[in-house]
């Protein structure tokens, strides 16, 4: 892509409503007085809301035990615990300083080069339905190509059994996904600062190499992260665990009449259907319109569990008057 096509969210919020001064579930309130309805979501990590569940709280309280060292405590522990609750059949939990290094620690565990990407799920890939791939591509084709670290997210099982009868299953069958280890996207809105991995395998055995289980390679030790962040991505884990139980279908279809001209759903997530090239364009004229979507063509928009109808109603008049379907 050209320069003016690579996407510099700061700046492009800044350039219209000046800086963020405040946050609340799903709106970003600007300096200018305008109020943003977030899609974009950090990615994801704010997909129980910029002020959901309790892990501020759980912060504090760290931070007022004055447990601000390296020095071992009970939180990771906690953090194991939360983890696995959501995820109880992966063993092994770690946490990493960037989302480049637990990516790092999966392609190491698989035995991958160095320089594998992360991916989201096949079933976010645009070709992964029937109704929406691009004329005379090919699924296999497009599925081989996808092969790389895994990235977890919510509600994708839920997704997959209530579009079942869009699913392109032989897209899905040839995709190159591992679920042996992957890195989830943290469910704590935090600039940064720790991502979390987890494996297939018991962890090492101390003075040992390998991983213990299935004969493959080692898993890095984690990183040294303060207690205070260990501690609240552990209540958010947890909090995430509850939300899976309440949140359905019904919550994110709501608003289907305004996304789906631009977007497919699955689940809570919303794939582009919107060409790439133009996808620049698209952004720029949502943020114009008061929705902050994802910068990043291949990062899904999220549906907010709360907002108003008529936020999405600029969407009626189109990017550009008209919606501009995704091509070859």
């Amino acid at each position: 892509m050209e320069n003016r096509d690579r996407i510099d969210i700061k700046d492009e919020i800044r350039k219209r409503y000046g800086t963020v001064r405040r946050v609340y579930d799903y709106h970003l309130y600007t300096a200018k007085g305008v109020r943003l309805l977030d899609l974009c979501q950090e990615g994801g990590s704010a997909i129980l809301g910029w002020r959901g569940g309790r892990s501020k709280l759980a912060f504090k309280n760290t931070l007022d035990r004055g447990i601000t060292g390296t020095f071992p405590t009970e939180l990771e522990d906690e953090l194991v615990r939360a983890v696995q609750e959501l995820l109880p059949q992966y063993r092994t939990v770690r946490w990493y300083a960037t989302r480049d290094r637990a990516r790092m620690a999966c392609a190491q565990y698989l035995g991958l080069w160095s320089e594998i990407p992360l991916i989201e799920s096949p079933l976010l890939h645009p070709e992964a339905t029937v109704d929406i791939g691009p004329p005379g591509d090919s699924p296999h084709s497009a599925a081989r190509a996808l092969h790389g670290v895994p990235i977890w997210r919510p509600w994708l099982d839920e997704a997959y059994y209530t579009m079942s009868d869009r699913v392109d299953s032989a897209f899905l069958r040839e995709a190159n996904d591992t679920l042996d280890t992957m890195v989830l996207v943290s469910p704590l809105p935090f600039a940064g600062g720790c991502a979390i991995a987890v494996f297939a395998d018991d962890p090492p055995v101390p003075g040992s190499s390998g991983a213990g289980g299935s004969g493959k390679g080692s898993i890095m030790p984690s990183d040294s992260i303060a207690p205070a962040l260990l501690g609240a991505l552990a209540r958010g884990f947890y909090d995430l665990s509850a939300a899976l139980a309440e949140r359905t279908e019904a919550d994110w279809s709501r608003f289907d009449s305004y996304t789906a001209p631009y977007w497919d759903r699955r689940g809570p997530y919303l794939v582009p259907k919107i060409r790439k090239s133009k996808y620049p364009e698209f952004f720029r004229t949502c943020l114009d319109r008061g929705l902050l979507i994802s910068p990043e063509y291949e990062t899904p928009s999220i549906v907010p569990i709360v907002a108003d109808a008529g936020e999405f109603k600029s969407l009626a008049k189109g990017p550009s008057g008209k919606a501009q379907a995704r091509e070859s």
